[in-house]
């Protein structure tokens, strides 16, 4: 047995025992003392009946037998007169309980007890031409309290026995789909993120599963972008220190004159820098995503800020025979930004342009109005990028086929642009370029 299942039957009994227990303690105090008020109002409505019927000079038997009732007394003058005594009804014998009774000293209704021990109801019914007093036997009541306790705890012990088979079935309905879940659960921390949980519950269980295969399919891209990354990371690192490597055991072996030692230096240092910018690509953009870098914003021309890119790739652009236009807003005006970050961002947008854009090639940097804001785009005549990449190509550790990098430079520049609240995006088709873009608001 499960322990959620344990724990339901728990539930179930503690729960029917309270309730058992508050029907009974209520009943106790409230019932008799409802089922007495009734009791009283019949001997008033009796004692009525009785008083009409002296009126007419009618017989009492029929009233007296109707309710029920021990004995009817009246009280005229002084003298108390019993008419069951006189109709021969249902009433005790007064010797019974007559030495019990001060008639004097009777309040409108009450109980008293016979000598026999008994309980009796009493009502006293005033009138004009005297009292008339009706006696109740009380074991009506308390038969009725009894048979109703009985009831009760029929139905407690029903319910305190049907409450574990209910209980077993619940728990094991909601148990069989959990441990389902934690099969799945476990397997994901293995590696094993073909998951096939089907819970058709129609409830949080349910939707719990759904949860646990996105949050699978997830885990299973996360797990191979960073397989990727330590593979991209590996060569990226592996080829320059290669070639650190070399140079310095020439240099070290005495294999290189003067001349060469000083080139080979210049490579190494080229090498050094080169795994320098990348060691500062990922502190950039760890730095970004943990939330430490905080935006400088600042008001400057937007028009000067894009002309500042002019020169930035003169010698790629002339080692393919490409160029880049530069189109800013016909009015220039001020916008609020982190200008070194937004530097950033537009760098790597042309540094992937320039990149891709082929020979003789063309790329632009544009600026223009729209409804939502001014948005700023790069665009390039290269081949395009496959709508199967396009997907992925903000994200940290992705490579896309047509990326010879690790791919970090849009991932630092979607984080940079949402830092801003920027909205951007990237539009390409296959054979037609790429556009890289952003909305300033």
């Amino acid at each position: 047995m499960g322990k959620i299942t344990k724990r339901l039957i728990r539930y179930f009994t503690g729960i029917i025992c309270v309730v058992g227990l508050t029907c009974i303690i209520l009943s106790s105090i409230f019932l008799s003392v409802i089922y007495t008020d009734i009791q009283y109002r019949d001997m008033r409505e009796a004692s009525e009946k009785l008083y009409r019927a002296a009126d007419d000079s009618s017989q009492y038997g029929g009233i007296i037998s109707d309710y029920q009732l021990s004995n009817v007394f009246t009280i005229r003058d002084g003298k108390v007169t019993s008419l069951t005594g006189m109709t021969g009804g249902m009433g005790m014998n007064m010797s019974g309980y007559m030495l019990n009774l001060d008639f004097d000293n009777l309040e409108e209704k009450g109980k008293f007890e016979t000598l026999r021990g008994g309980e009796l109801l009493y009502y006293r019914y005033s009138t004009g031409s005297g009292d008339i007093i009706v006696i109740q036997n009380n074991r009506f009541s308390s038969a009725y309290m009894r048979y109703t306790y009985i009831i009760l705890a029929v139905i407690f012990m029903l319910a305190l026995l049907l409450s574990i088979p209910v209980s077993a079935y619940l728990g094991k309905k909601i148990t069989e789909p959990v441990i389902e879940l934690q099969k799945a659960s476990m397997d994901i921390t293995k590696g094993k993120f073909d998951v096939d949980v089907e819970v058709k519950t129609g409830d949080e269980i349910q939707d719990l599963s759904e949860s646990l295969k996105v949050m699978a399919e997830s885990l299973e891209q996360k797990f191979i972008m960073q397989r990727d990354f330590i593979a991209n990371v590996s060569h990226d690192f592996k080829t320059p220190l290669s070639v650190i490597r070399n140079y310095s055991e020439a240099i070290y072996d005495g294999l290189a004159d003067s001349k060469a030692s000083r080139r080979y230096s210049g490579e190494i240092i080229s090498e050094v820098d080169r795994l320098n910018s990348l060691v500062m690509e990922l502190l950039e953009l760890s730095k970004i995503q943990s939330g430490k870098a905080a935006l400088k914003r600042e008001r400057f021309s937007l028009n000067d800020f894009l002309k500042s890119f002019g020169t930035a790739f003169e010698m790629q652009l002339i080692q393919k025979n490409a160029r880049l236009d530069i189109n800013p807003l016909e009015q220039d005006t001020l916008v609020l930004a982190d200008a070194e970050y937004l530097h950033r961002v537009v760098y790597n947008f042309l540094d992937n342009a320039v990149k891709y854009c082929g020979d003789r090639g063309e790329v632009s940097l544009n600026a223009a109005r729209g409804a939502s804001g001014i948005k700023v785009s790069v665009r390039d005549s290269g081949p395009g990028i496959d709508p199967a990449f396009l997907e992925h190509i903000w994200e940290r550790y992705y490579k896309g086929a047509r990326s010879g990098g690790m791919g970090l430079g849009l991932a630092i520049a979607s984080e940079l642009l949402k830092l801003h609240g920027f909205k951007y995006g990237v539009e390409s088709r296959l054979g037609e370029g790429s556009e890289f873009y952003f909305i300033i608001p």
